[in-house]
């Protein structure tokens, strides 16, 4: 997961979600760029690219709400019965394997 957040936009609007989320998920690769090319956005609402993803809120409280609940998604364990769990559990168990086959010493 990645952020890119306008330059523009953190002056007018989104400095503070920026600062709250770098503090909260510092492991976040966050990016500042001069310019991402939403000019309509840029000076009227506020707003952060996530995995290229454009996330939208009418201000700085809801766009926060809106990032954290994404973020808190995306490292939660996945649901039981879907093809996320499905694929992690098969993962498990073959670094399991790896780790007990004598043949790999």
């Amino acid at each position: 997961m990645s952020i890119k957040w306008c330059k523009k936009n953190l002056e007018h609007y989104s400095q503070p979600v920026y600062d709250l989320l770098a503090e909260e998920f510092p492991d976040v690769p966050m990016e500042i760029a001069d310019c991402v090319d939403l000019c309509g956005l840029c000076t009227d609402v506020p707003f952060a690219i996530r995995n290229n993803a454009t996330v939208v809120a009418r201000d700085a409280r809801g766009l926060y709400v809106k990032l954290k609940q994404g973020m808190e998604f995306m490292s939660a364990p996945p649901l039981p019965g879907t093809y996320a769990a499905v694929a992690a559990a098969q993962k498990d168990s073959q670094d399991n394997v790896q780790e007990t086959d004598p043949s790999k010493e």
